[in-house]
């Protein structure tokens, strides 16, 4: 059997409220080129009534004190990458998936969906790194949920 996901909409979620316009340098070891890198994972649980709402507002409530995940990597005067903080937003997408988890045995096997379809990708008009946080709701025949998260290391472990 086949198993798809099919992506419905994809948006920027932005904080839910007023965040600090700054910009933030990295620690030295989060400027090294040779250590950036995309840390991509995925969470599955059980879900109730609309999960993308209720992820959606979850994460434009935390993106408020964690706004530096709102924000874009840019290359300051110095040619250092920085975190450019004005609320920009991070990168959604909400899915649905033909299959159960029990069909694809909880990812025991996880090539039975690829994971160009399973995590996010960033907007069109983005490279991966310029995204500092991509998030991926996958819906499913059964009451579960997969949640796919992209976090650039160098941000996640700066701020």
């Amino acid at each position: 059997m086949g198993f798809t996901v099919t992506r419905q909409s994809e948006s920027l979620v932005k904080p839910s409220e007023p965040t600090p316009s700054e910009t933030l340098e990295l620690s030295a070891i989060d400027r090294n080129p040779g250590l950036r890198h995309q840390v991509r994972s995925l969470h599955v649980f059980r879900h109730g009534q609309k999960p993308a709402k209720v992820i959606r507002d979850a994460l434009a409530k935390a993106l408020v004190p964690y706004y530096p995940l709102a924000g874009r990597f840019a290359v300051s005067h110095q040619g250092e990458v920085v975190v450019e903080c004005a609320g920009q937003g991070a990168w959604f997408v909400e899915a649905t998936a033909n299959c159960s988890l029990e069909d694809v045995k909880y990812f025991d096997h996880p090539l039975l969906i690829s994971e160009g379809e399973l995590l996010p990708n960033p907007p069109v008009e983005g490279e991966v790194l310029d995204v500092p946080f991509m998030m991926q709701n996958s819906s499913s025949e059964i009451d579960t949920k997969r949640v796919p998260l992209s976090l650039d290391n160098f941000l996640g472990s700066a701020y």
